[in-house]
């Protein structure tokens, strides 16, 4: 089994780098399974690369390079028992650091097991030229790449697109370096595809390091269940961008200059919609899938920014979403969540509230 581990900061576009890769080893006719670790209680990104019917598990609550571990040992142990996947392609938070995450299996003692090249996404438009304004997690997962992925090409100049290759190239010279765009697709993003499908070169790792510790970020998810009837699409649409927007703007005001990534989805019927926005200057991006239809909607948030104090990140993302739901007059459940290394089935929900 090939084990394909493709990291980078949050909002750099793992999940649709991700969902592109998947369909191409479909071509191939490989069996691919998917590890989806988010910082927060809930996850988002496993909802959305399951689309494709591809075997999907999550890992929450923590990064599977540190305090996740023995979870990533069980999840993977369980896909090779149950699905036996001829790739499994890790995706791990952004703070995560991919080298200790490829040493840690290693140490598993799984059997037939393989590795391809790490892989860390960067997005140009939000790295500084600068290497000494880089936080120490960010430098690592450049540094323990063997392929560095320079995405969302289509957003920037040929100028910025050289400034981030030489600042790679400085950090880290003996990484190949390919830039595309995942959301274009391509015969750039399909050459990234080959060299991910190469074997790795052997790296060791001796210093255990706890990158949730490390990266100074602030993390926090929560879900609703929306238990009102026959929601109109563009109510979901409306929702999930005001929330973005509101949370964006309120974050901005605590830090003006955080970086992060703040994702929103709402199950609604045949539909899925997916949001997201990674900086104060930017405004968020909508998308809507195709999906088997939802029993039951749902609204799913993840918020991961540095120097905001978590319980000024929970007050502010509990406090827009309900506030939102309430303004369309959306009755809804707050869905609890145990605090384990894998999504666990809702608990304890509050008290409906009706409006």
């Amino acid at each position: 089994m090939k084990c394909m581990i493709i990291g980078g900061f949050l909002g750099s576009g793992k999940t649709t780098t991700i969902r592109k890769l998947v369909e191409y080893l479909g071509t191939q006719g490989q069996r691919t399974a998917i590890i989806v670790n988010e910082i927060g209680e809930v996850g988002i990104d496993g909802d959305t690369i399951s689309e494709g019917g591809v075997e999907t598990r999550e890992i929450t609550s923590g990064c599977v390079c540190c305090t996740l571990r023995i979870s990533m040992e069980y999840t993977l142990r369980n896909l090779m028992l149950s699905y036996r996947p001829d790739t499994v392609i890790i995706e791990p938070t952004g703070i995560a650091f991919p080298r200790q995450i490829k040493s840690n299996i290693e140490s598993m003692g799984l059997p037939e097991i393989s590795f391809t090249p790490i892989v860390n996404l960067v997005d140009p438009s939000r790295l500084s030229p600068d290497a000494g304004d880089l936080q120490n997690f960010v430098r690592n997962q450049i540094e323990d790449a063997e392929i560095l992925g320079i995405n969302k090409v289509d957003l920037i100049g040929q100028e910025k697109l050289l400034e981030t290759c030489l600042l790679l190239r400085k950090l880290n010279p003996g990484a190949r370096i390919v830039h595309f765009s995942a959301r274009q697709g391509g015969e750039a993003l399909e050459k990234l595809f080959g060299l991910i499908g190469k074997s790795s070169r052997d790296k060791t790792i001796h210093e255990a390091r706890n990158s949730v510790e490390m990266s100074g970020v602030s993390a926090y998810s929560t879900e609703f269940e929306i238990t009102s009837q026959e929601i109109p699409l563009e109510t979901a649409v409306s929702v999930s961008g005001q929330i973005l927007d509101s949370i964006r703007n309120r974050v901005t005001q605590l830090n003006p200059e955080f970086t992060g990534h703040i994702k929103v989805s709402f199950a609604h019927k045949e539909n899925f919609v997916k949001g997201s926005v990674t900086s104060a200057h930017e405004k968020p991006e909508i998308e809507i899938l195709k999906k088997e239809k939802n029993s039951r909607s749902r609204l799913k948030i993840l918020s991961a920014v540095t120097s905001v104090p978590r319980e000024e990140l929970i007050k502010t993302v509990d406090t827009t979403a309900s506030g939102q739901l309430e303004d369309r007059k959306l009755s809804y459940i707050k869905v609890e969540k145990s605090n384990h290394g894998y999504s666990q089935a809702p608990i304890n929900p509050l008290k409906q509230r009706n409006f």
